[in-house]
């Protein structure tokens, strides 16, 4: 029978291998493995292999096909519940934070297993109700787009050799800006068959941040194409790639505006639009030098008024020179759009366990509502519309 076991497990941990080793694969939504349900087996096993189990608890369907990167150590990352016949036998359990549950948290929990708050969403936009905890001090970790997380998960980064995907709230020293005169001249090519202004992908047309307010006004001056629900042009999600290659061809600017103003709240709107020769005009509460090379997107804090951030813009395209010097930092930097969270969680729970078997004698937050909502989000925003 343990030979039969060991089979199992040996071709499973094959297959889990082989995914976790493809860029493109996406995390499996459940795992068939499932081991024995004797508690001294499963210890047991678990010390041999020095593999740590996740545990999705309770996601949105989206964020559980997270794309995964080859991990430094050993770590299976699931949604099924009854991987083991006992929840209390994962190292650690995610919840998230992002919407309303349906289930309660487990009733059974061993002194070992971390839980873990997970966000991608920023407060304003989170409808998971806190009261629903059965304790204040239960989280132990933090798993969100704040640097200050435990394990930092933005969007996407801006990297290169000297920066690391990292957590710590430090200050990136960024290259000085090289405006050279040699630019690429693929770059060239592409900026001279531009031929349209903006344009703005958008699905929430009444957000907290007041984005489309912004919007209006600057079209009074140039011309912003709104593609989605909040504007008359289509580019279907099944084609992105082929959204953003039209773009780049026809556009000089994309408005990478947030829907709310939050603390270190960037998302994909910044990151994948930056791996494309347009340039982003950014709209939040994040500090975005610290995200961003200077000189590659354009700050709408930067100026007093929508209008004169409207002329800026169409002062850039009509001088091309000036224009392309926002393209200067890709000749050192590179965008990551798909993140290491895994990797990283992995790698904090095996140094937990170096250190300490107990998640007891780690840390545990006092009030994860505090943490997570207390001065993050702001309704005042620097420029005016007008």
């Amino acid at each position: 029978e343990m030979n039969n076991f060991a089979k199992i497990f040996f071709i499973t941990s094959t297959i889990i291998t082989i995914i976790f080793f493809s860029w493109e694969i996406f995390l499996m939504p459940n795992v068939s493995l499932k081991a024995k349900s004797n508690d001294q087996n499963i210890h047991t096993n678990k010390g041999v292999d020095n593999v740590k189990y996740i545990l999705l608890y309770e996601f949105p369907k989206w964020m559980t096909t997270v794309r995964l990167v080859p991990m430094e150590r050993k770590c299976v990352v699931t949604t099924d519940r009854n991987y083991f016949g006992d929840i209390s036998q994962f190292d650690a359990l995610l919840f998230s934070g992002q919407s309303q549950w349906k289930t309660n948290f487990p009733v059974k929990r061993s002194p070992h297993q971390f839980y873990i708050f997970t966000n991608l969403e920023c407060p304003l936009m989170s409808y998971h109700k806190f009261s629903m905890d059965p304790q204040k001090e239960i989280y132990n970790l933090t798993m969100t787009y704040r640097r200050d997380s435990d394990i930092y998960w933005p969007y996407g980064f801006i990297t290169n050799d000297n920066i690391k995907y990292q957590s710590e709230a430090i200050d990136v020293k960024w290259i000085e800006p090289i405006f050279e005169e040699n630019t690429d001249p693929m770059t060239i090519e592409i900026i001279e068959k531009k031929n349209k202004t903006a344009a703005w992908f958008v699905s929430n047309c009444n957000a907290h941040s007041k984005r489309s307010q912004l919007a209006d006004v600057m079209q009074k001056v140039i011309d912003v194409d709104i593609y989605g629900k909040c504007g008359p042009f289509n580019c279907p999600r099944s084609k992105t790639g082929e959204c953003y290659e039209h773009l780049e061809e026809n556009y000089f600017f994309y408005l990478s505006f947030e829907n709310s103003l939050c603390h270190d709240y960037i998302t994909e709107k910044v990151f994948n639009i930056m791996r494309y020769n347009v340039v982003p005009v950014v709209y939040g509460g994040a500090n975005y030098s610290q995200h961003l090379p200077p000189h590659s997107y354009i700050n709408t804090n930067d100026f007093q008024t929508a209008t004169e951030l409207a002329n800026y813009l169409k002062f850039l395209q009509d001088n091309p020179k000036e224009y392309v010097k926002y393209f200067w930092w890709k000749n050192y930097y590179k965008t990551i759009v798909s993140g290491k969270v895994y990797n990283n969680l992995c790698n904090k729970l095996h140094d937990y366990t170096s250190s300490s078997g107990n998640r007891e004698q780690i840390k545990s937050y006092k009030n994860i509502k505090i943490w997570w909502k207390k001065d993050q989000c702001t309704n005042k925003h620097k420029i005016q519309f007008v």
